[in-house]
């Protein structure tokens, strides 16, 4: 599907028949199942910040909380026309440890929830929660220039203050979420624009999705557009849609771009 780049222009190289992650100097280690959810290099400013508050790297995350970050950056840039907000961001949700039982402590060993209350004021939609050995699809990807993304394979994170702290105006950021119309949305909208964008909101662009241009636009991974059939595939692959809790709006918003702009607010 084109998520990601040829190995001479992306700076990756698979594993070279390794039991366990062993980068070279400049690289960082990747999933496979990453790149499904949004993930892109070099990372997104909100990104670094987030793992930095956080102290996390890259792959203590699960991949559904990749995907997570990546729908929540799209919604911020292409449905309220914002840049993504660290404060919106904590105020809905709080990080986890996972449980002791199977898998890595290291890689997925912790994961995004939404915080207490946020359930039902949130993007409705279950992830496919059957992942399984996905952390055994790696490889290593080489890091530009400048940047410092930290992916410690050896990291195992201990629960901080920081996983669950809210900010401090709670009553602005609620403010803030009633000027979205969240019957409008879902989970899989917004994540289905993204991926038909063929755009990798965890990357750092030289522009947000409120000013994307179309299937020249630079943000792309590639201007040739994906079948209907391949969107599908990827979705059944990213969503549990034979939820009973699930109820697709059926009146979605239509994301903005240069030639349906964002409307201003008076501040």
């Amino acid at each position: 599907m084109g998520l990601l780049h040829n190995q001479e222009l992306g700076g990756w190289r698979a594993p070279e028949g390794e039991s366990y992650p062993d980068p070279r100097a400049g690289e960082i280690v990747v999933f496979e199942d990453f790149f499904k959810r949004g993930f892109g290099i070099p990372v997104h400013p909100f990104l670094q910040g987030l793992l930095l508050y956080y102290e996390i790297g890259i792959c203590n995350l699960h991949p559904n909380s990749i995907l997570l970050i990546s729908t929540f950056i799209h919604l911020c840039e292409a449905y309220v026309g914002i840049e993504p907000h660290s404060d919106l961001f904590r105020y809905l949700f709080c990080l986890r440890k996972k449980g002791a039982v199977g898998g890595s402590k290291i890689a997925g060993g912790v994961y995004l929830n939404l915080c207490d209350g946020m359930k039902n004021r949130y993007l409705n939609c279950p992830w496919n929660t059957s992942l399984t050995e996905w952390y055994k699809k790696w490889f290593y990807i080489r890091e530009e220039s400048g940047s410092s993304t930290f992916c410690d394979v050896g990291y195992i994170p201990e629960k901080r203050v920081s996983w669950t702290d809210r900010p401090d105006f709670t009553g602005q950021v609620a403010d803030q979420m009633k000027l979205i119309d969240w019957s409008r949305l879902d989970r899989p909208g917004v994540v289905g624009n993204f991926i038909c964008r063929r755009v990798m909101p965890w990357q750092r662009r030289v522009h947000s999705a409120y000013e994307y241009a179309g299937s020249q636009d630079p943000t792309r991974m590639s201007p040739e557009g994906l079948e209907k059939a391949e969107v599908q595939q990827l979705m059944n692959e990213l969503f549990n849609f034979i939820d009973d809790n699930f109820v697709q709006s059926s009146d979605r918003m239509h994301a903005f771009k240069l030639g349906r702009p964002a409307p201003k607010v008076n501040k």
